[in-house]
């Protein structure tokens, strides 16, 4: 059971700033192939919990980091008076520091929001500020790594949900925003993205392995976001036609990253199957829709509830 801290004072930001920023860093990051990393040596995967082995019950676990994007980051949960808009938008509440709080140790989280597979190797450049490589605070002492990453890689995740936003209203019952992505042979162009992100996704898993060999790979995956059936257009103002589109993209980009992580040793923690009743649309959301809520989450992104059932399926693994 995870034992919530009282949080610090809280800074008051427009959802929609934080939005429009998140996607800005995507944006700018370097959305090419990868470099090979160099080759780790990946346990036999097995569904849900695969590759890294896991420690002896003597085994303590005392150095632990955390990598990821803005799903790990999990801006506006909350922040504390010294944050700003040009930052990684990093929540002292997030499930890295849960964790760490429920194990009595430390957490070096390096988590970023806008961060894409590039900037694990790569600085992460805002207006006026720089992320270092998120891999340089990897050493061979660590024996817990935690790592959310793939969503962003190729302006993904914004072009499944933001592009698709903007051209809602061309036909509202419709799929305007499928359509707009199929080309005359009927491919997807989205899609031809998936199998690029698999692969970097398991080169960073890769690299994390050869940076930290005696470290657990916990891969965090993505949650289902877009509601297996129905709209909740004030929450989230897709086409309706397009509900069932970018849910699928949804679900293919949580699988990519399963199996690009998973291939390369990692154990994956399954979000999809963990958020079911909890999309966008449901009673009790996980994640906020897109005008997103003031001190609680930014809008797309988790609330406090996702971040402490990540918190729980990660001890739960441990």
């Amino acid at each position: 059971m995870l034992h919530r801290r009282r949080p610090p004072a809280r800074l008051l930001l427009a959802a929609a700033l934080v939005v429009a920023t998140l996607a800005g860093c995507a944006a700018r990051a370097d959305q090419g192939a990868l470099p090979d990393a160099p080759a780790a040596s990946p346990a036999a995967p097995t569904t849900g919990s695969a590759g890294s082995t896991a420690p002896t019950p003597d085994d303590a676990l005392d150095v632990y980091v955390a990598m990821g994007d803005s799903y790990t980051a999990a801006p506006l949960f909350p922040l504390d008076d010294a944050r700003v808009i040009d930052d990684c938008l990093r929540s002292d509440s997030n499930y890295p520091t849960l964790v760490a709080d429920e194990l009595g140790i430390t957490v070096d989280d390096v988590s970023c929001s806008g961060a894409s597979t590039t900037s694990i190797f790569s600085e992460q450049r805002f207006t006026t500020k720089t992320q270092p490589p998120q891999i340089d605070a990897l050493s061979p002492d660590a024996d817990l790594v935690t790592v959310g990453i793939g969503a962003n890689d190729f302006t993904f995740f914004s072009d499944m949900i933001f592009d698709c936003l903007a051209v809602a209203d061309r036909d509202v019952q419709g799929a305007p925003c499928r359509e707009s992505n199929t080309d005359a042979e009927g491919r997807d162009r989205l899609r031809r993205n998936l199998v690029k992100i698999r692969t970097n996704v398991k080169k960073v898993v890769e690299a994390i392995a050869q940076r930290a060999p005696d470290a657990r790979i916990l891969l965090v995956g993505y949650p289902q976001i877009i509601p297996d059936q129905g709209t909740c257009r004030p929450r989230l103002p897709l086409a309706v036609g397009d509900y069932a589109y970018t849910r699928d993209l949804n679900l293919q980009l949580a699988r990519a990253v399963r199996n690009g992580g998973v291939s390369a040793g990692a154990e994956y923690v399954d979000l999809v199957a963990a958020s079911q009743g909890h999309d966008i649309c449901a009673e009790q959301p996980w994640v906020a829709g897109i005008r997103g809520k003031d001190n609680r989450a930014a809008g797309l992104h988790p609330y406090p509830a996702e971040q402490e059932a990540v918190a729980s399926l990660v001890l739960g693994m441990l």
